[in-house]
């Protein structure tokens, strides 16, 4: 994993600083000062993981130490598509779904659902432009339910979703899929639950409309 790595790096780091110092003072290595290094580390192998969890979502470090925009949550989903159903010939209406995230500063992890099937984002990444803007770019798998996959097979396909954040929160942009359809996709009312399931979803915003 990511923060594993930046983890043992910044050990490795720690413990480079601490025997340069050492060196260059010409103190000795003893256990007294291994003890002192082992609760170093500790302190910021906490430290390193706490900011990775949660730290870096504060709002009063956004601007100036973090550049990474907090997406995680549950998001709303509209998408429409260009599909034609093959049995009818007929182009589909726009479809209802929920796109849950979770985030932490070094993993994304992006999970479409809909009526009919899930996708879940492989190989996801923020990006950020020349300008500042925020980019969502990854890969998926769409996985529908058995019964519709006759006029709807599995497939791949790939999502460069744009982040903005004024005068609302929203992401939108667009996809395409290796059975050659394309099409737009917008997200907005970010929610702090996160979902499993499709039809959970929906009845928990339908709750946010009928307050």
């Amino acid at each position: 994993m990511a923060a594993e790595r930046y983890i043992k790096a910044i050990i490795y780091v720690t413990i480079l600083v601490w025997t340069i110092v050492l060196y260059v003072n010409h103190e000795a290595i003893t256990s007294a000062r291994l003890q002192h290094l082992s609760t170093v580390i500790t302190i910021v192998l906490y430290a390193v993981m706490a900011f990775d969890l949660w730290l870096w979502k504060i709002s009063l470090l956004h601007g100036w130490f973090v550049k990474r925009p907090v997406i995680n949550g549950t998001w709303k989903v509209e998408i429409r598509s260009n599909w034609k159903d093959p049995e009818t010939g007929a182009s589909i209406p726009p479809v209802e779904g929920f796109m849950v995230v979770r985030q932490t500063f070094s993993t994304l992890s992006m999970r479409l659902l809909t009526a009919e099937s899930i996708s879940e984002l492989v190989g996801t990444e923020i990006v950020c432009s020349e300008d500042g803007l925020y980019y969502v770019s990854g890969v998926y798998r769409n996985e529908p339910r058995l019964q519709v996959r006759g006029r709807s097979p599995i497939h791949y396909g790939a999502v460069w979703l744009r982040i903005i954040d004024e005068p609302t929160k929203k992401i939108i942009g667009h996809y395409w899929t290796d059975r050659e359809s394309t099409g737009e996709m917008e997200l907005s009312n970010q929610q702090n639950k996160r979902f499993q399931a499709f039809q959970s979803a929906l009845a928990y915003y339908g709750t946010l409309h009928r307050v």
